[in-house]
């Protein structure tokens, strides 16, 4: 029988090489994570990732607009010739701006009843009157004419016209054809700033690891608008299309 002493010098033995043991598969653990994490840092240093940039100016080339005018009165019958009147003013005033009749359109005429109120402000159903109105829509090819025409329209108040004109939409038609010009712009754009970058780190591009596109700005000239949804300015007859990429390239040495 073993003597207490040697015993206890076993067990001593046992958890040494049990240690020992747990501390070398811990070294080994640690030393391929360290490697891994020197792969991983190696292989994403190998990869580069660029921004290209594209811009270009255009020229709206179609333009819509609309004006509405209405007509007051205390019936019906008289506030329809009331509104005949109305508009044949604003359809001469139309022609004689150089509009053409197939290049304006009239909606249904739209009535609303005015009721009277009591002494406390509340709505009687007493009518007091008729309000008759009327929109025309009116569209071109010729952007400048109907930018004229929104901003002299006005002048119809001063023959005692209630008009309202809204804000004209200026459009390209063809804005697609210059978002994949863009496209292709940026792109190069990116490739040479990724040639550039790899060049000042003794590397040369690779293949295409990833491609993203951005969204497109189209603003005003001049302008500073952006937004992550986009721009799509119609105000102005004059635009500034703006497209960003973002390219990630291999790096090879």
């Amino acid at each position: 029988m073993e003597s207490k002493e040697a015993v206890r010098t076993g067990g001593g033995n046992r958890l040494a090489m049990f240690l020992l043991g747990a501390t070398l598969a811990l070294g080994f653990a640690l030393g391929a994570y360290m490697l891994s994490s020197a792969l991983v840092r190696m292989r994403q240093s190998r990869l580069i990732r660029v921004k290209g940039l594209a811009e270009t100016k255009i020229t709206s080339n179609f333009a819509t607009w609309s004006c509405t005018f209405s007509y007051r009165s205390d019936g019906l019958e008289t506030g329809y010739q009331g509104l005949q009147k109305a508009r044949a003013a604003v359809i001469d005033f139309l022609k004689a701006s150089q509009v053409a009749e197939d290049e304006m359109s009239a909606n249904p005429a739209e009535i609303s009843t005015l009721y009277g109120r009591d002494g406390k402000g509340n709505r009687t159903n007493t009518i007091e009157g008729y309000v008759l109105s009327q929109a025309i829509s009116v569209w071109s090819s010729d952007v400048n004419k109907i930018g004229r025409v929104a901003k002299t329209v006005t002048d119809l108040i001063k023959a005692g016209l209630e008009v309202k004109s809204d804000t004209p939409q200026f459009v390209y038609t063809d804005i697609e054809s210059v978002k994949l010009d863009l496209i292709g712009k940026a792109t190069k754009n990116a490739y040479e700033r990724a040639q550039a970058l790899a060049a000042n780190s003794n590397g040369k591009v690779g293949k295409l690891n990833s491609a993203s596109q951005g969204v497109f700005q189209i603003t005003s000239v001049n302008s500073t608008e952006t937004s992550d949804y986009g721009c799509y300015d119609t105000h102005s007859i004059g635009k500034s299309v703006r497209c960003v990429v973002t390219l990630e390239f291999a790096v090879d040495k």
